[in-house]
């Protein structure tokens, strides 16, 4: 069995091409909406803010399914019970994702990661080419709303 490429020298059309799927423009469209996007949103927010690029709610909701399958779109659920998404970028990734708004913020946690990845790979034989975090709370606009 072939060992994957690292994660960094992935992109999306590239997991795509793996998987032998069309990379359509409706699917590229719906990626730039999420991939771009600074916080977490629902597939009727999202086809609500796709529709002058003539995609509708049904080709929103196909391609969410197929990119939470493929594992580039992460699911989360706000305080309010809604289903969110929000884009997992390739490779290392670590998201702040606030459980009121919906901003999601990247940060680095590389030197700690970095290691438990090696402990991982020594413990359980994986070869590990990626990870994915995620730390809910509240950002600090909602926390001082909140006091």
């Amino acid at each position: 069995m072939a060992t994957p490429p690292p994660a960094q020298t992935l992109d999306i059309e590239a997991v795509f091409t793996s998987k032998n799927i069309p990379y359509t423009r409706q699917r590229q469209t719906v990626w730039g909406f999420f991939s771009g996007s600074t916080r977490a949103a629902t597939i009727t927010e999202s086809a609500e803010a796709l529709t002058r690029e003539g995609i509708g709610q049904a080709t929103v909701y196909r391609a969410v399914t197929l990119f939470s399958e493929l594992g580039l779109l992460c699911r989360v659920q706000d305080s309010h019970g809604e289903i969110c998404y929000t884009a997992i970028r390739i490779g290392h990734n670590h998201s702040l994702i606030c459980s009121n708004c919906r901003e999601v913020v990247d940060f680095d946690g590389e030197g700690d990661l970095n290691y438990l990845e090696r402990r991982l790979a020594e413990e359980t034989g994986f070869v590990i080419y990626g990870h994915h975090l995620e730390v809910y709370g509240l950002c600090a606009a909602c926390a001082a709303k909140e006091d």
